[in-house]
């Protein structure tokens, strides 16, 4: 039995599933992480080998089983794809399910967690992750798919969750226009799952800002109080598809 969180980008592992990964970890739930845009090859950048290093960093503090990179380009990082229209994984969408599948199988994947349908916010990367991960799934007959996403209703409440600052960062017409089709997360009734991860809040911050080289000097997230923190970033969500699995117990 594990859990496998296929994500978008290094730093998404620890924003939206940090605390879910920390919580699988102490529970002796093996959980393995795959970020689509991750590379660590001979070709990588300096950029791309330092977001690497961030991402097993913080992969380690989570307690993640295993790390894999699939080294597609990353459509917000110069690759030349419109991070609104276009993923590098729309390109090679059969290769990137099966090189999914594989390690679904390998890892012996009871559970998958993607994003949900929306992308959490319209970034093609994250919209690509949804369609591979559900084709990758059926391909692996991994049973349960867990969509992680944001109560948009609660995070109207609470101070600014790094989410925000990604759909400010999508400027323009078409940025806002995308916004507008495809709001952030879905509504708290949409919600399936909601896991209170407060209780791992200095390894889910740890792991975050283990990502130094996406946070800025001057981020919130640097001086952030332990009561905002918590506010903001203490719960995940997630909505199911298919049987209950761990993240559910989690829940419960």
């Amino acid at each position: 039995m594990s859990v496998v969180f296929f994500h978008a980008h290094p730093d998404d592992e620890s924003i939206f599933t940090g605390g879910t990964l920390a919580l699988l970890a102490d529970a002796g739930v093996r959980t393995s992480v795959v970020i689509a845009t991750g590379n660590d090859g001979p070709a990588a950048t300096v950029l791309e080998r330092r977001r690497a290093e961030e991402a097993a960093r913080a992969c380690e503090i989570l307690g993640a089983g295993s790390l894999h990179l699939l080294g597609y380009g990353d459509a917000g990082s110069g690759s030349g794809l419109d991070p609104l229209r276009a993923s590098a994984l729309d390109r090679v969408v059969d290769e990137a399910t099966e090189r999914l599948a594989a390690i679904l199988r390998r890892e012996g994947a009871t559970e998958l967690v993607i994003y949900d349908e929306g992308g959490i916010y319209a970034h093609a990367d994250h919209l690509a992750v949804h369609r591979v991960g559900r084709r990758a799934a059926a391909a692996a007959g991994v049973p349960t798919v867990h969509e992680a996403t944001v109560d948009r209703e609660y995070l109207h409440f609470v101070e600014t969750h790094l989410v925000g600052h990604a759909v400010e960062w999508l400027v323009g017409e078409d940025a806002i226009a995308a916004i507008n089709r495809a709001p952030l997360g879905v509504s708290t009734v949409e919600v399936t799952t909601t896991i209170d991860v407060r209780a791992t809040l200095d390894r889910k911050r740890a792991a975050i800002l283990a990502h130094a080289s996406q946070i800025p000097a001057g981020s919130p997230l640097w001086s952030m109080d332990d009561d905002t923190f918590a506010a903001v970033y203490g719960y995940e969500w997630f909505v199911r598809r298919g049987p209950r699995g761990r993240l559910d117990v989690l829940a419960a």
